[in-house]
């Protein structure tokens, strides 16, 4: 689990704010609270550019605690375990998908598989030892597994994609979300002390 936190000094905001300091805690956290949903926005659209998800893949793990006048700060967290590589992102993510139709090596039906998980690179064989390929499980479960070993019995294993909260922790993801929250939250907090100092809002 990762917490990205926005957080201000609230002395600053009491010195701007003059004789109506007691307001600083709501002044902050309308200007956090506003902030926090340009910087969700930032990093569903950022990790949609990078990797081969959906922007819906983000915005599931992604749990805004918002902030309050008492607890003048907003946390964005994201928490995801692991997904098979099946299922992971747009279905162009793994090529071919449909079940395996024969393991003979003189007549592999796929002869492998493809992932692609970067949106900017094209699709990866995979072609390594023991070969990938696509099974459906007892459950009824269709996935992408690989054998533990050579041997024909070996017993299987799912083959995993990367973690969303290890794609969002991405540089350009994190980068992009720093710019664009922490411009908006600039932006307003300057506009709510404004707003208190005329009189527009408590």
């Amino acid at each position: 689990m990762i917490n990205v936190t926005i957080v201000v000094s609230e002395e600053e905001v009491k010195k701007r704010l003059g004789a109506l300091a007691s307001r600083s805690g709501a002044v902050i956290a309308r200007a956090a609270n506003r902030s926090i949903d340009t910087g969700k926005k930032a990093i569903k659209q950022e990790t949609a550019n990078v990797y081969n998800v959906r922007q819906k893949d983000a915005n599931d793990i992604l749990k805004v605690t918002r902030a309050t006048s008492k607890r003048p700060y907003v946390t964005l967290t994201y928490k995801d375990a692991h997904q098979n590589l099946y299922h992971f992102g747009r279905k162009t993510s793994l090529s071919p998908r449909y079940i395996v139709q024969s393991s003979d090596p003189a007549s592999a039906d796929p002869e492998y598989v493809k992932a692609k998980v970067m949106r900017r690179h094209g699709p990866q064989a995979l072609e390594e030892r023991p070969k990938p390929f696509v099974q459906q499980a007892k459950s009824g479960n269709i996935a992408l597994f690989q054998r533990t070993s050579n041997a024909s019995k070996a017993p299987l294993r799912g083959v995993a994609a990367p973690s969303l909260p290890q794609i969002i922790k991405n540089d350009e993801v994190l980068a992009r979300f720093n710019r664009d929250a922490g411009s908006m939250f600039s932006k307003r907090l300057v506009h709510e002390i404004d707003n208190v100092l005329k009189g527009v809002t408590k």
